[in-house]
């Protein structure tokens, strides 16, 4: 992205960001390109490669952006009581929650991590997250537990949502969720009790909580 954007400037990207989540929502990911976006938010092709090279680079921040949204919206909601492991595991399943209930999203999503569109993004974020859990918990770890955790944590995510989708897996959507988001704590050694606990918590949030005037895509 640009350092420094003019007033315009931001108008324009957020115009570009906001109809590449309309058309990668009705279209998916697959069938739309970086022309296809530029030409529905009336840019030349030469704007949009400005503001973000590559269609990916969009993914990347879609991805980030709203999970920070719903990290921000859980801390708020929880209030004194959220701590950094409880934000972290109450956001995967309220993430995952909204992928998964919305076909559109679900099918964003499978294709964006068939083709790895966000890894770099994604490991950069689950490291990120699984350092203050760790951190949380007083566990010690290297830089190099932290880089391997975050692939394992993705590959395992990656593989349950492909075969999930792909209908060769026979779970419930609920069930789902809490296999990918129980899949991050665990490669972290977290405590099977408490592991338990808060992911009960998490469900049982999901029904009052208004994180779900969030959007994904839209």
């Amino acid at each position: 992205m640009p350092e420094k954007l003019t007033t315009k400037g931001k108008k324009t990207r957020e115009n570009i960001m906001n109809t590449a989540k309309t058309l990668f929502y009705h279209r998916g990911y697959n069938n739309t390109g970086i022309q296809d976006i530029a030409a529905e938010a009336d840019v030349k092709l030469g704007t949009m490669t400005y503001y973000f090279k590559k269609k990916t680079d969009l993914v990347g921040e879609i991805f980030n952006t709203y999970f920070m949204r719903l990290y921000d919206r859980v801390g708020e909601e929880i209030g004194q009581e959220a701590t950094l492991f409880t934000k972290y595991c109450f956001t995967q399943v309220c993430l995952f929650d909204a992928i998964l209930k919305d076909p559109n999203n679900a099918r964003f999503y499978y294709e964006i991590m068939q083709k790895d569109a966000s890894r770099k993004e994604r490991l950069y974020l689950i490291k990120t997250f699984n350092r203050s859990s760790l951190d949380f918990f007083n566990k010690s770890y290297s830089e190099a537990d932290l880089n391997a955790y975050a692939i394992i944590n993705y590959g395992a995510q990656k593989e349950l949502f492909i075969d999930y989708y792909d209908r060769e897996l026979p779970y419930t959507a609920e069930e789902m969720v809490s296999y990918l988001v129980r899949n991050t704590f665990r490669v972290l050694a977290i405590d099977k009790e408490s592991l338990d606990n808060t992911m009960k918590q998490a469900f049982e949030f999901l029904k009052t909580s208004t994180v779900g005037e969030i959007p994904f895509l839209i």
